[in-house]
C-alpha cells in the first residue's frame, strides 16, 4: 500500500508503524517527479510480505496534475506479472500506457534479453533489476479521484520497490489522464 504523506509529517508516520505496528524502514529514496522532487520512505515487517509506502512531496512546482491531490496505491503481488497482466487485459483493464521511450532507455540502461523487452513493452509492464533480484510491475490509470492499483513480481531477494519506474509512471498517469496539456 502506498500512501501519501505530508513532508512534515514522515517522521510521526515512521514513529507510528515503527512502535505500534513493529514495521521497519525497508527502503528510501528521492527522485524527480513530473511536479517537483518525492521523497519516499517504505517500511516493512521483517519476512517483506507486508509493505507501506509512504511519499509526498519535498519540492512542489504547481500541481500534481489538476483534481489529483497525491494519488495513492494498492499494490498486489503476484508469481507470473505476465500472465496476470494479459488476463487483466483480456477482462477489459487498462493498464496504464507507457511510452516507446522508456523502453528504449530501459534496453540502454539494463540491456535486457530481447524477447523480455519485447514482452514488458508489449503490457507495458515496468522492469527494474538489483544484485539480489528483479522486479516486474504494471498500473492501471487513475480511478476516480487518487486511487490505482498495481500488481507486482519480485523474483529472487530484490529489495527494492521500483523506485527508479515512480517518475516514469507519474508522468505516464499525468499523460494519459490530461494529454500534452
Amino acid at each position: 500500500m502506498a500512501l501519501a504523506q505530508p513532508n512534515d509529517q514522515f517522521a510521526g508516520s515512521m514513529t507510528f508503524y515503527q512502535s505500534v505496528l513493529d514495521l521497519r524502514e525497508r527502503h528510501f529514496a528521492e527522485y524527480a517527479a513530473p511536479f517537483g522532487l518525492v521523497r519516499s520512505r517504505t517500511v516493512g515487517n521483517a519476512g517483506g510480505q507486508v509493505r507501506i509506502a509512504m511519499h509526498g512531496a519535498l519540492l512542489r512546482r504547481g500541481d500534481w496534475a489538476p483534481t489529483v491531490p497525491d494519488p495513492e496505491h494498492i499494490a498486489f503481488s503476484t508469481r507470473d506479472v505476465f500472465a496476470a497482466a494479459r488476463r487483466a487485459r483480456a477482462r477489459g483493464l487498462e493498464i496504464l500506457p507507457i511510452t516507446d521511450n522508456y523502453y528504449d532507455d530501459l534496453d540502454a540502461r539494463l540491456a535486457p534479453d530481447p524477447r523480455l523487452l519485447g514482452a514488458l513493452r508489449e503490457l507495458n509492464i515496468l522492469y527494474d533489476r538489483d544484485e539480489h533480484g528483479e522486479f516486474y510491475h504494471f498500473c492501471t490509470g487513475i480511478l476516480g479521484s487518487r486511487l490505482f492499483f498495481e500488481v507486482v513480481q519480485r523474483v529472487g531477494g530484490y529489495r527494492g520497490d521500483g523506485a527508479v519506474n515512480a517518475p516514469v509512471r507519474m508522468a505516464a498517469h499525468r499523460q494519459a489522464r490530461y494529454g500534452n496539456g
